[in-house]
């Protein structure tokens, strides 16, 4: 419970304020038929803020004037957004879906977007960081900096509340009523622009576009009056929020998501459920809903039934040598056959040093098999084979046996292994084992490897074996100021060997 508490508060709390301010934006949006809005604008704050990289500015160094660049960009989508609702004098009619021209702008900035990152040396991943987001990993102070700003959008939303909603649910009787509806538009994107280029920063697109459409959805389903459709998408949104956390956490999947899913799940259920419940003959809903059910249910069984069957191939039909189809087959019986494995132990047992590194890793995996735990000192001698595979395979055994004869061992290919990957296996190895000496290797690849992948699951290793003091972001570079002030108030913390959970 204090590790769900510790890693999942702050994404919760990101969760709320995305749905205090998104739901009453949804409603505005669906009433607009503008359903793509926040994607456009979305991505033409992410072309602000490639166009501030190409000027100079970094992501990481320069984090405000890209945001400066990204707002400057989301401002002028408001202004097209709101210039391009043409009315008609004589018809009174849009010349163009609204939709249509909001499209066009997305496909034209994303190209635009492309074309731009195509000469940056980490464009690719920059853009990705600027839509993608990563709310698990959400900091305290970027809450209350958000907060902040959605607070003061919600007062001008209150304030100008009803000349907004006029316009969305019927701008012609607006405009005749005197209200300058460009204008208005503008105000309304523009604080849209505002909400979007910073939750998207946290969140991505994908989940800010469910939180601003699928509790509005819902909403309407059930309710006529603004005020209800709040209270009820509000609603919505605060139990999916924790129900996809929750849920994130105990499988282990991606919390955005998990989250989307989520949304959609509950969406289904509540208009069958209204479906049922507001129709005149119920019993007939009801065996329309089952039937909906069974034919989804037989067309998922049918569709699995038509997968490609597996190919049972010989080992001699699929494998290059006799000596490696040999390998296979003595290695599939001498694990189902006690008698033959009893009788040919020892001359498996040599294989541990064969000259073929494919031979070397199939010994390794029989020892597993077969719980031969008197190999693992050769095994150990394994951890610093020449072959990527064969490291890999012996320290699956390892982690396998978790013996503290291994402790040794694991300190030495530490110091010798140079896959990154693999030192966060072999710390993680070491820890298993109750020696927290595996603890400091993972701080050093938090503080200086390149990969963000690496970073991530360091983190994670001693996070899930420890309870870290603070928090840490594996999403920043390597020498970023943030991820160096955490990585020194860790040092001291893990130079006075905290308590360790091997699992």
């Amino acid at each position: 419970m204090t590790d769900f508490l510790q890693l999942m508060t702050l994404p919760f709390l990101a969760c709320l304020l995305l749905a205090g301010i998104h739901v009453y934006l949804g409603i505005h949006v669906l009433a607009r038929k503008v359903i793509f809005v926040d994607l456009a604008l979305a991505q033409i704050a992410a072309l602000g803020g490639v166009f501030g990289v190409l000027l100079g500015y970094d992501f990481h160094d320069d984090p405000w004037a890209v945001k400066a660049y990204s707002l400057a960009f989301a401002l002028v989508g408001a202004t097209i957004f709101s210039w391009t609702r043409v009315r008609d004098p004589d018809d009174r009619l849009e010349r163009a879906p609204h939709e249509a021209i909001i499209g066009i702008t997305y496909a034209v900035a994303l190209a635009a977007t492309i074309l731009a990152t195509a000469h940056l040396p980490h464009g690719g991943e920059d853009v990705r960081q600027l839509l993608a987001g990563n709310i698990l990993w959400v900091r305290g102070e970027t809450l209350l900096a958000t907060g902040a700003l959605y607070g003061a959008i919600a007062i001008v939303l209150a304030v100008t509340h009803r000349r907004l909603l006029a316009i969305s649910t019927d701008p012609e009787r607006a405009h005749d009523d005197g209200i300058r509806v460009r204008v208005w538009d503008f105000v309304f994107y523009a604080l849209f622009g505002f909400v979007v280029t910073s939750s998207v920063a946290i969140a991505g697109v994908l989940l800010v576009f469910s939180y601003l459409v699928i509790p509005a959805v819902l909403a309407m389903l059930f309710a006529e009056r603004v005020g209800a459709r709040l209270a009820i998408g509000w609603a919505c949104g605060t139990l999916v929020s924790f129900a996809g956390v929750a849920i994130s956490y105990g499988t282990d999947l991606p919390s955005g998501p998990t989250i989307v899913v989520a949304f959609g799940a509950v969406l289904a259920i509540a208009a069958v459920a209204r479906e049922v419940v507001r129709s005149p003959r119920r019993g007939h809903a009801m065996l329309r809903t089952v039937a909906g059910v069974a034919l989804l249910l037989v067309f998922a069984i049918g569709a699995w039934s038509f997968r490609k069957p597996e190919v049972h191939e010989s080992p001699r039909t699929r494998l290059e040598s006799p000596q490696a189809a040999e390998r296979y087959l003595v290695v599939d019986a001498a694990t189902s056959d006690d008698a033959l494995w009893n009788e040919l132990r020892e001359p498996l047992r040599s294989r541990l040093e064969d000259e073929d590194a494919d031979i070397r890793a199939t010994a390794i995996e029989l020892a597993v098999a077969r719980e031969a735990l008197d190999w693992l000192p050769t095994i150990h001698e394994r951890l610093d084979d020449e072959d990527d595979h064969v490291r890999e395979s012996a320290l699956r055994a390892v982690r396998h046996f978790r013996s503290d004869t291994s402790r040794d061992a694991l300190l030495e290919a530490l110091d010798s292994e140079t896959d990154e990957y693999l030192l966060v296996d072999i710390a993680h190895a070491l820890i298993e084992t109750g020696d927290s000496r595996g603890l400091a290797p993972l701080l050093a690849l938090m503080d200086t490897c390149e990969i963000p992948q690496v970073r991530k699951e360091a983190w994670e290793t001693l996070r899930v074996h420890t309870h870290p003091p603070v928090r840490f972001d594996p999403t920043h570079d390597a020498d970023d100021p943030a991820n160096d002030e955490a990585v020194a108030s860790l040092e001291p913390w893990i130079a006075g060997n905290p308590e360790i959970h091997p699992h």
